[in-house]
């Protein structure tokens, strides 16, 4: 609180005057660790929904011939040839199911009981490398935007692979596709404070329990686009200098941009039916003028230019997203590949699927030949819309 003034005559102060000499606040502490990304593991649900044929599913539902065509060609426009689903929402039970009002608690519950086997297998992956998960894991930090219950996804994963009951545990929810940035920055600054300790980071995303066909049109593009996975990240702390070994991902800043006067570009909510997320059709625009400023200026904070990057993961939300993002940051269309390549293949998995870049550019560019580290940039988009990303360098 700032003392009133006093407008009377005062007497002589008698405060020692500071030292001369630099003022502490000024003076940059120095880094005396890093986050490294240590392992990577991946994983979706086994059933596979090949594009065409869910296509040709969701038109029969319907019909008008012009609506059938409209369907069958959003679902081609999405650029998707697979997906993996916990629950096929095109089965007569599903449809049933679907039909009835107030169904979101047990969507939730399914989301559980289809999230808690995978959460535990691709989390057990992750870490594989580590002797003691007990002892070594300090923090769980468990993302998704697709379910909510509690306890919930995170508490099953610290049973069934024993981890300590002391674990500091962290829920990031409705941060849509950006939330795996959202969840390596909050590993960072625990592994920095707590170098001694490792965080385990899930991420999760089970679109396919909130399925709805009504006559609303963004029930049709929510299932074109989206499918269900998982990633997992094990990240710890490296003092400065430390050799690290081919295929680890230290991660040099953080960083978040909300754009202005975007807020409805990416929209999620929850209906008695479910969990919706709507993207309008602007945010092409918003993604294509906002993306290269705060690019550009999380990378001056490093002392970087776009021509210093060898590596861009782009979150593959959808063809415009990536398009859009390639344009925004005048970039050859082939430095996309590996983002177009988990679209294809998975669908938007919201958060989970720039797990799933970052996993194949570590596996594309660990040669382990004792090249000098490969930097790059991570980076995907939350609602408000907001752009969260990563500046990272590969250990060769």
């Amino acid at each position: 609180m700032t003392a009133p003034i006093d407008p009377a005559p005062t007497a002589p102060s008698t405060a020692v005057a500071p030292a001369v000499g630099p003022i502490i606040d000024e003076i940059p502490a120095p880094v005396t660790t890093v986050a490294v990304i240590e392992a990577v593991a991946t994983g979706a649900p086994a059933t596979v929904h090949p594009q065409t044929r869910a296509a040709e599913q969701v038109a029969e539902l319907y019909d008008d011939p012009a609506l059938q065509e409209r369907i069958r060609r959003l679902y081609r426009n999405t650029r998707v040839q697979t997906r993996h689903l916990a629950v096929d929402p095109m089965t007569p039970e599903f449809q049933e199911f679907s039909s009835r009002p107030a169904t979101v608690r047990t969507r939730m519950n399914d989301y559980f009981h289809h999230a808690v086997p995978l959460a535990v297998d691709v989390a057990r992956r992750a870490l594989a490398g580590v002797t003691d998960p007990a002892t070594e894991i300090g923090q769980i930090i468990f993302v998704t935007s697709t379910g909510f219950i509690a306890p919930g996804v995170d508490v099953a994963v610290i049973t069934e692979l024993g981890l300590a009951p002391t674990v500091h545990r962290v829920i990031i929810n409705f941060m849509g596709c950006a939330a795996a940035i959202n969840g390596i920055s909050t590993a960072t600054d625990h592994v920095r404070a707590n170098p001694d300790s490792r965080a385990l980071l899930i991420c999760l995303e089970l679109s396919s329990v909130n399925a709805v066909f009504g006559a609303d049109p963004v029930e049709l593009v929510t299932h074109s686009l989206f499918g269900d996975g998982c990633g997992a990240m094990l990240i710890g702390a490296s003092p400065v200098g430390r050799r690290l070994a081919p295929g680890q991902l230290v991660v040099r800043d953080t960083f978040s941009h909300l754009f202005h006067d975007t807020g409805d570009g990416i929209v999620l909510g929850v209906n008695d039916d479910g969990i919706t997320c709507e993207l309008a059709q602007e945010l092409p625009s918003y993604i294509r003028r906002g993306v290269g400023p705060a690019i550009d200026a999380a990378l001056n904070r490093s002392r970087l230019r776009r021509d210093d990057i060898a590596h861009w993961a782009i979150h593959p939300g959808g063809p415009a997203i990536i398009e859009q993002s390639v344009a925004a940051l005048d970039l050859p269309p082939d430095r996309a590949a590996t983002s177009w390549e988990v679209l294809a293949e998975y669908g938007n998995m919201l958060s989970v699927s720039l797990v799933f870049v970052l996993e194949k550019l570590i596996a594309a560019g660990a040669h382990g030949r004792g090249q000098a580290p490969e930097t790059g940039v991570a980076f995907s988009f939350a609602p408000g819309v907001a752009l969260e990303g990563m500046l990272f360098d590969l250990v060769c």
